[in-house]
């Protein structure tokens, strides 16, 4: 099962982002238009947790293909739902601006005399036409912010048993900015990997990662995780180990993300130096990287 979907908040208390706030529609129920520019921001779970919490049954549907976006979808399936006397049921809508603009003017009416209540969701409201609009209370939601993804990663590590840096989860969380959903996908599939103490495991999550070298990541590894493999794994994918060293060297002594103490700034001079020493008089590089990564370890 997909840990999205069985980590699911089922009420507001469990919800986070802006969603959160939002537990005044469980005794205020309306129709309503959910959007936002990205995916992955709580738009389908907040619609999960309404049915939820007022115990109303939820029809799902999605819009993004060839059969559920057209006029037939609207008249076949959601006309004989809206009037079948039921008027404690949600209909969620998911990608509604993928609707034809003939299947959006039939659903006007079909959401003025609905039994039940509606949950449209969209990426681009821009393509929804005013008419919907204009008969459902339309709520922005914002990417899901930055604290808020790590303490849900790290509630499903705990759930799920699941071995892994601060260091992988914050890759994990720049990777996807913002969506929780994907990012969620993403620790279930390193999760999934035979052992995620593996060299496929950490070059799996350094994927994610932008291709210049994180030096202040690489510090964190090295001085505060110790984690010699990992950080080796780091070094061997930079683009140039050489100027990775150099940035290592700038990040300890004169970084602002986390300063470091005057004796771990005299342990990273030391090592940049015997590194940079060591290349010059021709030592294997792969023995000048792992002596590098050792004295930023001890």
């Amino acid at each position: 099962m997909l840990w999205a979907n069985k980590h699911r908040p089922t009420s507001f208390d469990d919800l986070v982002g802006g969603a959160k706030s939002l537990d005044h529609l469980a005794t205020n129920m309306q129709h309503l238009l959910l959007h936002s520019k990205g995916a992955g921001t709580g738009k389908t779970t907040l619609a999960h947790v309404l049915a939820n919490t007022l115990d109303y049954p939820l029809h799902v549907f999605n819009a993004s293909s060839k059969k559920t976006r057209g006029i037939a979808f609207v008249e076949e399936e959601l006309i004989p739902l809206t009037r079948a006397g039921n008027y404690k049921q949600i209909i969620l809508l998911d990608e509604a601006d993928q609707l034809t603009p003939e299947a959006q003017s039939a659903l006007k009416g079909v959401i003025e005399n609905a039994q039940g209540f509606f949950i449209l969701t969209c990426n681009d409201i821009r393509k929804v036409s005013k008419w919907i609009q204009s008969r459902c209370l339309t709520i922005e939601f914002r990417p899901i912010g930055r604290k808020s993804m790590m303490e849900r990663l790290q509630h499903i590590c705990g759930a799920e048993g699941v071995k892994i840096t601060e260091s992988q989860l914050n890759l994990i969380c720049d990777a996807h900015e913002g969506d929780l959903r994907n990012a969620i996908n993403t620790l279930q599939a390193y999760d999934g990997l035979y052992d995620p103490n593996s060299n496929a495991a950490r070059r799996f999550i350094l994927s994610l990662a932008e291709h210049d070298f994180d030096a202040y990541t690489f510090l964190k590894v090295c001085m505060v995780e110790k984690d010699l493999l990992y950080a080796n794994i780091m070094l061997s994918d930079a683009y140039d180990a050489r100027s990775a060293v150099r940035s290592v060297f700038e990040e300890g002594v004169a970084g602002t993300k986390a300063p470091l103490s005057d004796n771990k700034k005299l342990q990273v001079v030391d090592a940049a130096i015997t590194a940079e020493r060591d290349i010059l008089s021709g030592v294997d590089e792969d023995i000048v990287w792992a002596n590098f990564v050792r004295m930023l370890i001890a």
